[in-house]
């Protein structure tokens, strides 16, 4: 029902104009013939006259034995405080545990039994060792030991297929690579390997033999692992530390040149990561030579997050002429860089990101060719990511097609500066607005001081807004007006740890004594919340715990609205 009452981009733009001069139920009766260009400055006007009216029939789902749900509706009518609720809970929990005792323990003896899919996913949590050991215990297991999909991603790191000697210099012992059981373990899953990683922390000269080692295998047997679809290089840059200091390095070198001969023997790749390079000169501009000689074709993702410490544009993107997604750092992305996008008709998404090692200042493309490069290529996405330990800012694109803002950092915070500027230079495009990950800083309770009015001037200002997710504190008032006022409102993440029992809002004058009376009690309990919530929105909805909003990730690349809608230019 609400699925179906959801309005679509095309027909929400061409709503937008008659909006403000009619009430929101007459909405789908209005003209669809208003062009883009004459409501691209109007808004989106929703009408607080009265409460949401559509009743669905929510079910609970219930995990674990049936209880008995008419007492404690009888008895929890009041609004409890803070001192009974814990004393309920601990009574609760009391009563859990006893009923936990008294069941039988049942002990699972069926493990060789269990199903291959089963084992598959098991195996693939444990490391290289004990998966040896595990293939040990009986026949099944060592069969399931040896299926592709259990050996399709190899993870090096400094002490992989390493063996330790003892250093006398050093008077202790380091880690080494063994030649031979690297040469032994590609022969055994080389054709098996579908994603190559290299992740050191430290020892990167045993990076650099294990890279020899891999090129004279495939040497020696001429051939190459055209099975590897994708590939993985993250540099340390932090790996040395003095005086409390942290000295950023960049690779180059025997490091590149020997990462360089690997990748010519992946003749399959798909999907490329080289992440934080910190390349110099001359190393930067010819870092993707052999990879568009061998791969021009068959790169479909190219991910290059600081391949190099100066600005510099990265042309030899465009030689790859099926990308279809494209990560890169602002300061490594140029005018010219940006007129060749322009012409990758195949390109869809092109993601920003900058993080804690990104040392440059960039400088913004000229709003001039976003505007050109949006009549070129009008499915072109960008979006704009700051990920990393740090309180960087993003580095906004103007008139450029940016669907996401996206902050991953547990530092930043949400203010009305930020928000207005994404309002003002990405009002017609933004879909996605997200604050990931947990943050690392207290904010007050005040309404005042917290973020609640600009997430809601958010969402009122893009129409288009489907995925909100909000990581500080707002109250339960304002996630009831944000889930009523955003039109498209689909993907809505909160922490329940973050949301206040209040309704701190007063009433406004467009807002009607029927709206402003539903809007006080819905707000009395999270209950009442979340049932309000999931009635506006048409599906069940729950806040989220801490543990369930710092796993949840949001897909920037899937396109939420279809295709052939009309571009605001």
């Amino acid at each position: 029902m609400a699925v179906s009452s959801r309005l679509s981009m095309r027909h929400l733009r061409s709503s937008q104009a008659s909006d403000s001069m009619t009430s929101t139920s007459s909405i789908l009766d209005q003209s669809r013939g208003t062009s883009s260009r004459a409501i691209r400055h109007s808004e989106a006007v929703t009408a607080y006259n009265v409460a949401p009216k559509q009743r669905l029939n929510l079910v609970d789902v219930a995990l674990g034995p049936k209880r008995d749900t008419g007492t404690s509706r009888n008895s929890y009518r009041f609004i409890e405080n803070s001192k009974d609720r814990k004393r309920r809970l601990w009574k609760e929990k009391q009563k859990k545990r006893a009923e936990q005792s008294k069941e039988p323990t049942i002990h699972f003896s069926g493990w060789m039994y269990l199903p291959d899919l089963i084992l598959e996913h098991i195996f693939k949590f444990l490391s290289y060792k004990a998966r040896l050991n595990a293939s040990m215990t009986c026949c099944m297991w060592q069969r399931v030991f040896w299926n592709t999909s259990i050996w399709s991603h190899l993870v090096v790191r400094g002490t992989t297929l390493c063996e330790y000697r003892y250093v006398i210099a050093r008077k202790d012992y380091e880690a080494t690579v063994d030649t031979m059981r690297v040469s032994a373990a590609l022969n055994s899953i080389g054709m098996k390997l579908k994603c190559l990683s290299f992740m050191p922390h430290e020892n990167l000269h045993n990076i650099v033999t294990f890279q020899e080692v891999v090129c004279r295998w495939c040497n020696v047997n001429r051939k190459k692992l055209p099975n590897i679809k994708c590939f993985v290089y993250v540099f340390p840059c932090d790996f040395a530390k003095k005086r409390n200091e942290v000295e950023i390095y960049g690779t180059g070198g025997m490091i590149l040149q020997n990462m360089k001969d690997l990748l010519t023997c992946l003749p399959g790749l798909e999907r490329l990561e080289l992440v934080d390079l910190q390349l110099d000169g001359l190393d930067g501009e010819h870092a993707l030579d052999e990879v568009s000689e061998v791969c021009c074709f068959s790169l479909k993702t190219l991910k290059i997050v600081n391949i190099t410490r100066i600005p510099f544009s990265m042309l030899a993107v465009s030689s790859f002429v099926n990308l279809r997604c494209l990560i890169i750092s602002p300061h490594n992305l140029g005018d010219d860089l940006v007129e060749c996008i322009s012409c990758m008709p195949k390109l869809r998404n092109v993601h920003i990101v900058s993080n804690a090692y990104s040392e440059s200042v960039p400088t913004p493309v000229d709003y001039r060719i976003w505007k050109q490069c949006r009549k070129s290529h009008p499915r072109l996405r960008v979006h704009l990511v700051t990920e990393g330990k740090h309180k960087k800012e993003l580095t906004y694109q103007t008139k450029a097609p940016v669907k996401s803002l996206v902050y991953d950092t547990p530092y930043t915070r949400a203010n009305q500066f930020a928000i207005n500027l994404a309002v003002e230079l990405y009002k017609t495009d933004l879909e996605v607005y997200c604050h990931q990950g947990l943050p690392r800083f207290t904010r007050s309770r005040s309404f005042h001081d917290r973020a609640d009015s600009a997430y809601l001037y958010l969402v009122r200002q893009c129409p288009y807004l489907h995925t909100l997710m909000i990581r500080e504190r707002i109250s339960t008032s304002t996630v009831l007006l944000l889930a009523y006022t955003g039109k498209n409102l689909r993907y809505f993440h909160l922490r329940r740890n973050a949301i206040i029992l209040k309704c701190d809002w007063p009433k406004s004058p467009d807002w009607s004594d029927e709206f402003y009376a539903w809007l006080k009690r819905s707000s009395r309990s999270y209950a009442d919340m979340e049932k309000e919530v999931s009635q506006i929105l048409g599906f069940r909805w729950y806040a989220l715990n801490d543990k369930q909003f710092k796993l949840t990730h949001v897909n920037l690349n899937f396109q939420y609205y279809y295709e052939g809608f009309e571009e605001a230019y």
